[in-house]
């Protein structure tokens, strides 16, 4: 693990244990509907394991609904997630997400699925729909997904996050997380495998993975109020690939980092 990584880590696990300097917690949102729009530019590997960086700009868009009948409906960048029971500390909810895919050649900076000419002779990964179900209790979320459908990825994946949210100040918010994820063995085929048709078509030896860890991630957020509805945003996130992934021929580098900057308007 780089240095980098482990300062990382070290900084979310001290942010997620302590909380000595910080105030509550913000407030869930409001019933009703209520949201952002805005816009991030960001860089980030061309895809996971990849030697290579990418700029992207992306729109960013959240949408929350809560009701006290049907509890709380969100769509964002992590898809959309019903939380059918909140009791307390307590969640149940219903998850979709996209799974963009992978291209074998480069992407624009605008288009957001992954790829690289790395990967020429790889094939595409074709994009998938995802849903499952997430647990949820105090700041720990477990959260496991199917891909459906026939078209894309036929694999499955189990999400073990620890996030919290801190004010500091009025208008500084501050948002740590950790996740580790498991994949089984037709998600790490379909993204870090070789086959042999492959192998002839490329310079990659042939890999056949098994079913293990996929990744870890550390993340620290940060919003800043610059005025009552619109929000300045940044993000530094780091990942480090899984024994069984990192081993994978496709990969050049085990570890990938993220930063974005945006701004948003809430309404």
């Amino acid at each position: 693990m780089s240095p980098r990584t482990r300062a990382l880590l070290a900084a979310t696990c001290l942010a997620l244990c302590t909380g000595v300097h910080a105030q509550a917690a913000p407030q869930s949102p409001p019933e009703g509907l209520s949201g952002r729009i805005g816009m991030l530019v960001s860089t980030t590997p061309t895809y996971e394991g990849s030697p290579d960086d990418r700029t992207l700009v992306s729109p960013d868009l959240t949408l929350t609904y809560r009701s006290r009948e049907w509890g709380t409906v969100q769509f964002g960048q992590r898809g959309l997630a019903w939380n059918a029971i909140e009791t307390g500390r307590f969640r149940l909810a219903l998850v979709a997400q996209f799974d963009l895919g992978r291209k074998d050649r480069d992407t624009s900076t605008w288009n957001p699925t992954p790829g690289d000419d790395r990967l020429a002779g790889m094939g595409k990964v074709r994009a998938s729909t995802e849903a499952g179900v997430a647990i949820g209790y105090g700041p720990v979320t477990l959260a496991a997904r199917q891909s459906l459908g026939q078209r894309g990825t036929k694999g499955a994946q189990v999400d073990m996050t620890i996030e919290h949210a801190w004010a500091v100040s009025e208008r500084l918010q501050l948002h740590p997380a950790l996740t580790a994820t498991w994949a089984d063995r037709d998600y790490m085929q379909a993204y870090f495998g070789v086959t042999a048709a492959q192998a002839q078509a490329t310079s990659f030896a042939a890999y056949n993975p098994t079913s293990g860890c996929h990744k870890v991630e550390a993340t620290l957020g940060a919003e800043y109020a610059l005025s009552p509805t619109w929000t300045l945003q940044a993000s530094l996130g780091v990942s480090q690939l899984g024994d069984k992934a990192a081993a994978s021929p496709i990969v050049g580098r085990r570890n990938g980092t993220l930063l974005a900057l945006g701004v948003a308007r809430a309404f």
